[in-house]
């Protein structure tokens, strides 16, 4: 996954209130509801009230993010959780976790990034969880995809997530990465897929975008109204770019963790949920 900065993340837990209100223009929902959304649940479904998460800090690998834990756990209250950052790190944390009978665990290192259901004995992971929850996203904003063209920009670890869910809803899907091997790799596991190596040339042509990349792409490129999820770190667009979209969504970490807080917590319920489209791609982990 990709590494956050401090700098990226600092302000999350203080504009929580203010991402709402941009989800709701741009998709008709809030952060939570989005989140239920994209698995299919609706608020009868899933209480997130009175749950307690953890999130454990871990030293492995470059060490930890300043504000990462405490960024994920502001993810949780708004959703309605209790939460708290460990005060001891790795295992150790882990455990304190435990102790303090925590119903979710979150933990990341430099691979992969995890929401524990501690009763469930199941995790829902970060790279499909964020796949998943803007993916809904985009759906949302630009309707049913069947038929429709989109562009899908990075074949790595979360472009490649994405585009089981892009498949399985019926959209004409082009792919590009810097890799072009990866992106002809990724289309040839799908239908109605194809590889494109000029990035601008792709850009140009598309109205729905998804971009699961770093890749930097200037404003000149964008289509006026597109429509563009972005989780890619970081921060691809400038500021021409912006306004000629019809929407953006973009953000650090807040869709990716409401998603798999919420998957998480599902994971509880006597009835097995599946997320919308692509199920057997974001399968949990257990």
């Amino acid at each position: 996954m990709t590494r956050l900065t401090p700098d990226m993340i600092h302000n999350v837990p203080y504009v929580m209130t203010d991402r709402d209100l941009q989800l709701s223009r741009a998709v008709g929902m809030d952060l939570k509801g989005l989140a239920y959304d994209a698995l299919g649940l609706g608020a009868q479904d899933l209480s997130m009230e009175g749950l307690l998460v953890a999130s454990v800090p871990v030293t492995s690998g470059e060490n930890t993010i300043s504000g990462f834990s405490e960024s994920v756990c502001s993810v949780a209250e708004h959703l309605g959780a209790h939460s708290f950052v460990t005060k001891k790190t790795d295992v150790a944390g882990f455990r304190e976790a435990l102790e303090a009978r925590a119903d979710i665990v979150f933990m990341a290192d430099d691979e992969e990034f995890v929401a524990f259901n501690v009763h469930a004995g199941k995790a829902a992971d970060n790279t499909r969880s964020t796949a998943l929850g803007y993916f809904t996203a985009l759906r949302k904003a630009a309707g049913p995809l069947d038929g429709k063209d989109v562009l899908l920009i990075g074949a790595g670890r979360v472009g490649s997530a994405a585009a089981g869910m892009l498949a399985a809803s019926g959209a004409m899907v082009t792919v590009v990465d810097a890799e072009p091997g990866k992106a002809e790799a990724l289309a040839d596991r799908h239908r109605h897929f194809r590889a494109e190596n000029d990035l601008e040339s792709a850009v140009r042509g598309a109205s729905l975008i998804y971009n699961a990349s770093p890749a930097r792409i200037p404003g000149g490129w964008v289509r006026e109204g597109a429509v563009v999820v972005s989780p890619g770190m970081p921060y691809s667009f400038d500021a021409e770019g912006l306004r000629k979209m019809r929407v953006l969504v973009h953000d650090p970490l807040q869709i990716g963790v409401a998603v798999m807080a919420v998957w998480s917590a599902s994971m509880s319920l006597s009835r097995q949920v599946v997320p919308q489209h692509g199920a057997a791609i974001v399968e949990a982990i257990s």
